[in-house]
């Protein structure tokens, strides 16, 4: 059971399970080649963060980072509402998850966002 819901959880199929000559036979599906399905949680998300980099970076730089992580596109607008915070700070905050690797950012004026920087 614990197996079939950590595999909905993160947006893939369920397990399947048959027999093969007496033995158990446990087929994993993956994501096939669709990894857009794939979900992280913040908990999981943290695992792909450089130690090195989590340890320069305030709580809410490290809850901006999972949020890039799990594939959401941010936006100053969107730091200054979720984590109260002006402009300038969001922005710091960018300039921060920038420099260690974390974000790249797309776009400019307006239509300027930040992704996580091993997507593609």
């Amino acid at each position: 059971m614990r197996m079939t819901a950590a595999m909905l959880d993160h947006g893939l199929d369920r397990p399947a399970f048959t027999s093969d000559d007496g033995c158990v036979v446990v087929t994993l599906p993956g994501p096939a080649g669709d990894m857009d399905r794939i979900r992280i949680s913040a908990e999981r998300a943290a695992e792909f963060m450089p130690p090195s980099a989590e340890g320069k970076l305030n709580e809410r730089q490290r809850q901006m980072a999972a949020m890039l992580i799990r594939g959401e596109d941010l936006t100053s607008r969107v730091c200054e509402e979720r984590f109260g915070v002006t402009r300038d700070t969001a922005n710091r905050d960018f300039k921060m998850l920038i420099a260690v690797g974390i974000a790249e950012a797309r776009g400019s004026g307006r239509a300027r966002h930040y992704v996580y920087k091993g997507a593609d």
